[in-house]
């Protein structure tokens, strides 16, 4: 077993204007991704806590603008598949219904729009909900694959939830992505994955679970979703979880699906308690060819520096490619234990 968990502890002096200028000590951590490499950076504070934002006006205010998620404006608004593709052109999973993405940035990309409700607080997210969400993704994904085996594989159902995390409409909606080649990250993990399988004869998650498990890290289960607080985050209150077994959307049990999404659920529901107003989650799958890969959920936290104005993504992540967060792992996993 080689996961390796490098942090270096970079310490730091200067006068504090705080407390009379008086010579402080400060630290910050720099971590690798055990699985990339990926360099990130964390400038630690204990606790996560942030001014309750009131999304009410803006939510108010995308009411009285026009919105194509809405049921009196889905049927015209939005585009349809070919039948050949998908007969009837969208595809309907209880109140979840899936659309083409108006603006495709890869071969098969999809919108599921999640509920006919246009907002919906963090506290009223249900399994249920994204459970019919997923599984439109999930159907989506499967029909590509059949229709197109040449010019899909690499794919994820990706949800940016409310603006702060990147939605460009209030509407609860997810993002299906299929192509014939992986995504910048998803590839770096993959070819990572892959590689560690082939030097190891093991696969990288199921060694990274067994290591954390009896560490601070370890969250706790789902069924058979493991959670951990990632070591390496890339934002703000980072959590992996992971399952036991399969690679691509058809090795996906609705049990396994289900048990992600009562993850999800908690952190969620964490989220909302300390705060944060948005988030970004993800399912990464790949074709079953690519053997050390693992399906597996990420999901993180969106906020604000200053109310309304203030972006959390800075030329650390778009100039340099380094991740930072503001929050030690190992703290939000004391935090979400009790929740799981």
């Amino acid at each position: 077993m080689t996961v390796n968990l490098k942090r270096v502890v970079n310490k730091t002096l200067y006068h504090d204007p705080m407390n009379n200028f008086e010579l402080r000590e400060a630290d910050s951590e720099t971590r690798f991704d055990p699985l990339t490499g990926q360099l990130v950076r964390i400038f630690p504070f204990r606790k996560i806590g942030f001014p309750r934002f009131d999304w009410t006006p803006y939510v108010e205010e995308s009411r009285k603008r026009f919105c194509p998620f809405c049921p009196d404006s889905l049927e015209a608004a939005t585009p349809r598949y070919p039948d050949d593709f998908i007969p009837g052109g969208r595809l309907k999973v209880g109140e979840a219904v899936l659309v083409p993405n108006l603006h495709p940035y890869e071969k098969h990309t999809a919108v599921v729009v999640m509920t006919p409700r246009h907002y919906v607080p963090m506290r009223e997210i249900t399994v249920k909900l994204m459970l019919d969400s997923f599984n439109a993704g999930l159907e989506f994904l499967k029909i590509a694959a059949e229709k197109d085996p040449g010019g899909t594989g690499y794919c994820s159902i990706n949800w940016n939830y409310m603006p702060y995390a990147g939605g460009s409409l209030i509407h609860p909606h997810l993002q299906v992505i299929s192509g014939p080649e992986p995504s910048s990250y998803d590839g770096q993990m993959i070819t990572a994955a892959n590689e560690y399988k082939e030097n190891n004869g093991a696969n990288f998650w199921d060694d990274l679970v067994k290591i954390e498990r009896e560490g601070e890290r370890y969250i706790g289960k789902t069924g058979a979703a493991d959670w951990l607080a990632t070591f390496a985050p890339r934002a703000l209150v980072d959590v992996t979880g992971v399952l036991p077994g399969g690679v691509s959307p058809e090795d996906l049990s609705q049990s396994a699906l289900e048990n992600v999404l009562e993850g999800f659920k908690k952190v969620v529901d964490y989220y909302d308690s300390v705060n944060v107003p948005a988030f970004n989650a993800v399912l990464y799958f790949a074709p079953r060819a690519e053997e050390g890969f693992r399906i597996h959920a990420r999901i993180v936290g969106r906020y604000t520096i200053f109310p309304v104005v203030g972006s959390d993504v800075s030329h650390l992540q778009v100039l340099h490619n380094d991740p930072w967060t503001l929050h030690m792992p190992e703290s939000l996993a004391g935090d979400l234990k009790t929740r799981f």
